[in-house]
C-alpha cells in the first residue's frame, strides 16, 4: 500500500484556516473546499492508501484513574488484534499538551494522539494531523452513530475532518436544591441568564446561614461568560479576535461585584483561597454555596464530598444563556500525519468509540460517548448511575435544543486565564469594569491573532 507522504498532507493545510466553518453550512461548504483540494496527492486518504504495517503509539490525558481505564480498553482492542504492537503514552492533562508540542515540532507524535476541543486547532492547523474524511467514507472509521451536528462541528475550515470525538463534556449551573428548601428556597428559573441568577441570589441570600452564600462568584470563568455572551446574541470568538463587545464584558464584571456587593456570593478573599483547588473541595462540595457551576463530568466528585458532611443533593441544568442553545466541548482521537499504521490506528479509533463494553470500562470518565447508540445502552442498563443517565439525558435535550461543540481557535487557552487575572483586578478594587474589559480584550486579541 502506498504511504500517505507529510508534504501531501501539508498541501492540505495552506488553506487559510483561521475560522471555523458554521455548522449550518459546514456541509455543504466543505464539499467545496475539499473539490478544491481534490486531485493528485492532496486528497484524504481512503483505506487502500494509507499504511498498515508497524507498530502503534497512543497517547492521551487523564487521572490516573481515567487513565486506567482507557488503558483497559487499549488493552482488550490489543488482545483482539495481537498483531500489533502498541506503545501507550498516558500522562496528566497539563503535562501532555507541553509533550504533544514537542513531539508536533519533532514531527514524531504518537500514531493516535487525544485531542480536545480547546487545544487541537493548532495540531490540525499546522499539518500535524491526517485528515479523516476518506477512511470516514468508506466507513474505516464508523461515525455513523454520532450526531451530524456534532461531527460537524469537528470540520476545519479546510474542509477537512482531523478528529473524531470519544466524550463530551458541558458546562451546566449546579443546584443544591436540598439545602435551598431547608432554608425556605426554591432554585432558580434555568431558563434565564446568569442576570437572572444574581438577581435571584440577592434576594435569597437573607435566608442563608452566616457562611453560607446563595451563588458562587461566576466573574473570572471564562466559560460561564460564554454563556453570558450567548444570551447576549455575541460569541466567545470571531475571525482572529473576540466575538463580544467590551460593553458585554463590561456588563459581565458588573453583574458579579454586585453580587458580592449584595452580599449573594462570597468576598474576593474567600474566593482567592478557593481558588484552584479540587473539584471536592470546591465552596459548592464543602456546602458554603449552593448555586455554582461546573463540567458535567465534575458532578460525581462534588457529590461525593456532599455526602461526607449530608449537606444535600447536587443537580446540573443547562448553562444560563437566556435560551440560547449553549455549546459543549470533546475529547477526541487523531492520527498524526507522521502515523506509519494508519489503518490500525483508523481501527481502535473507531472501536474504542463503537464498542459498548467500552463505556462500561470508562464510566463516562473520557466524557459521554459520542455514539447515540452508546448512549442509549447506558441508560438501559440497571448497573449504571442515575446521575449518569441523568447526564445523558441533560445532553440529549441540549441537543434537541441545538448545542454544538465549540473548538476553540489556538491561542485562546490564555483567555482562560487572563480573565481571571482581569477579573481579580475589578473585585480588589484595583481596577474599574471598563478598564479591565478594554485590556482584556487587548491581550485576548493579541493572542488570537498570533501576536
Amino acid at each position: 500500500m502506498s504511504h500517505v507522504g507529510n508534504d501531501a498532507i501539508g498541501r492540505l493545510h495552506r488553506l487559510s484556516r483561521s475560522a471555523r466553518l458554521p455548522v449550518a453550512i459546514a456541509g455543504v461548504a466543505a464539499l467545496s473546499l475539499m473539490a478544491a483540494c481534490s486531485g493528485g496527492d492532496a486528497d484524504p486518504p481512503a483505506a487502500e492508501d494509507v499504511p498498515s504495517e508497524g507498530p502503534i503509539a497512543i497517547t492521551w490525558y487523564g487521572s490516573d484513574a481515567r487513565n486506567a481505564a482507557v488503558q483497559q480498553v487499549v488493552d482488550n482492542w490489543s488482545a483482539e488484534n495481537p498483531d500489533v504492537q502498541i506503545e501507550t503514552q498516558p500522562t496528566t492533562f497539563d503535562s501532555y499538551w507541553d509533550r504533544v508540542s514537542v513531539q508536533a515540532a519533532a514531527d514524531n507524535i504518537a500514531c493516535v494522539a487525544a485531542m480536545q476541543s480547546r487545544y487541537q486547532a493548532r495540531y490540525e492547523d499546522r499539518g500535524n494531523l491526517l485528515p479523516l474524511d476518506g477512511l470516514i467514507e468508506d466507513g474505516t472509521i464508523d461515525v455513523s452513530g454520532i450526531p451530524e451536528a456534532v461531527l460537524e462541528s469537528h470540520r476545519a475550515a479546510d474542509g477537512h475532518i482531523y478528529v473524531i470525538p470519544y466524550g463530551i463534556w458541558f458546562e451546566g449551573a449546579t443546584l443544591n436544591a436540598p439545602r435551598l428548601a431547608e432554608f425556605g428556597q426554591t432554585a432558580p428559573d434555568p431558563s434565564g441568564s446568569w442576570a437572572d441568577y444574581v438577581d435571584w441570589a440577592i434576594e435569597a441570600q437573607p435566608s442563608m446561614p452566616e457562611g453560607t452564600w446563595a451563588i458562587a462568584d461566576r466573574g473570572d470563568q471564562i466559560t460561564q461568560f460564554q454563556a453570558y455572551a450567548l444570551g447576549e446574541g455575541e460569541t466567545l470568538f470571531g475571525d482572529g479576535e473576540v466575538g463580544f463587545s467590551e460593553e458585554t464584558l463590561t456588563t459581565w464584571f458588573d453583574l458579579w461585584t454586585r453580587a458580592v456587593e449584595g452580599g449573594a456570593a462570597p468576598p474576593p478573599d474567600v474566593n482567592a483561597e478557593y481558588a484552584g483547588v479540587p473539584t471536592t473541595q470546591s465552596l459548592m462540595a464543602v456546602g458554603s454555596v449552593l448555586v455554582s457551576s461546573t463540567g458535567d463530568n465534575n458532578i460525581s466528585d462534588v457529590q461525593i464530598a456532599l455526602d461526607q458532611n449530608g449537606l444535600g443533593t447536587v443537580s446540573i441544568v443547562a448553562s444560563p444563556t437566556d435560551g440560547v442553545p449553549q455549546v459543549v466541548g470533546a475529547n477526541g482521537w487523531a492520527i498524526s500525519a507522521n502515523c506509519q499504521n494508519v489503518a490500525a490506528s483508523a481501527d481502535f479509533i473507531s472501536s474504542f468509540i463503537n464498542t459498548p463494553e467500552n463505556a462500561l470500562i470508562l464510566e463516562t470518565q473520557t466524557g459521554l460517548p459520542p455514539v447515540t447508540s452508546v448512549l442509549e445502552s447506558l441508560q438501559d442498563d440497571p448497573d449504571v448511575s442515575q446521575a449518569i443517565k441523568d447526564r445523558i439525558a441533560l445532553y440529549f435535550d441540549l441537543l434537541d435544543q441545538g448545542a454544538t461543540v465549540d473548538i476553540w481557535p489556538d491561542g485562546a487557552q490564555a483567555l482562560v486565564t487572563q480573565i481571571a487575572t482581569s477579573y481579580q483586578e475589578v473585585a480588589f478594587g484595583q481596577t474599574s469594569s471598563q478598564a479591565a474589559a478594554a485590556d482584556f480584550i487587548a491581550q485576548a486579541n493579541a493572542a488570537l491573532s498570533g501576536f
